[in-house]
């Protein structure tokens, strides 16, 4: 109940402001219409297709984010020489906003949905690429020594320690890289042509200045930003069993 305490109070505030008429309706509407808002986006059919839209993209970005991430970042790690090479590249357009970016990828993938998906995989491949390299680096030496004194190859060092090891980062920079992920999709859906999508009905509600939409769109994207962190945390619970363990 103490997680919802804030939440609780922050109602409590918005119902007497809008009681009271402290505040303009077009800055902060009633909650019942917030409330429906919310209603037709996850139980009409319409809204369901737009949520699933942007869930699509986010997805599939994330898939190649990952793709990207774990394969790149573990080269990388592996190979301190070339990560020093390399570092300069990796520093340069992880500092770069995807949206600054946003006309070099139009230019490239066009209009359509391959645009969304590839900002999303940039956005969120660099996060998982950052935190998969820091994984290999803290990988524990005694181990590897220990295994190679048994008479591993590094084939087996790479695969039964190595890897394991860096899944707690990268976990880590998944959970950041998908929460990327959906932002920068919704961010592209306003400003790019789409025809459905969450970012596109937000844009759509701003220009008639339907804040209940715009609210109640924000609040749906806050309830599967949460939803997929507590799919990611379930995931790493799953895969990751063994941390925090140490007869692991």
């Amino acid at each position: 109940m103490k997680k919802f305490a804030g939440l609780v109070a922050i109602l409590i505030i918005w119902l007497i402001a809008v009681q009271l008429e402290l505040v303009k309706p077009i800055f902060l509407p009633p909650l019942s219409d917030v409330a429906l808002s919310v209603k037709e986006s996850v139980l009409t059919l319409n809204g369901v297709i737009t949520i699933f839209q942007t869930l699509k993209r986010t997805i599939i970005g994330f898939f190649f984010g990952l793709l990207f991430g774990i394969s790149f970042g573990m080269f990388l790690g592996l190979n301190k020489k070339l990560y020093e090479t390399c570092e300069w590249f990796v520093d340069f357009f992880r500092s770069v906003p995807v949206t600054a970016m946003f006309p070099l990828f139009l230019i490239f993938f066009g209009f359509g949905d391959l645009s969304k998906i590839a900002m999303g995989a940039w956005a969120s491949g660099f996060v998982i690429l950052v935190n998969t390299i820091h994984g290999v680096w803290n990988v524990k030496k005694n181990r590897k020594l220990m295994a190679m004194t048994k008479g591993a190859s590094r084939t087996q060092i790479l695969t039964k320690i190595t890897l394991f090891e860096t899944l707690p980062y990268t976990f880590a920079g998944a959970r950041i890289g998908i929460s990327w992920n959906l932002i920068v999709v919704i961010v592209a859906e306003m400003f790019i042509g789409t025809e459905q999508g969450i970012g596109k009905q937000i844009y759509d509600a701003s220009v008639i200045f339907d804040t209940a939409t715009v609210l109640g769109m924000i609040f749906v994207i806050g309830m599967i930003g949460y939803g997929l962190n507590q799919m990611m945390l379930s995931l790493e619970k799953r895969v990751v069993h063994w941390e925090g363990n140490p007869a692991a």
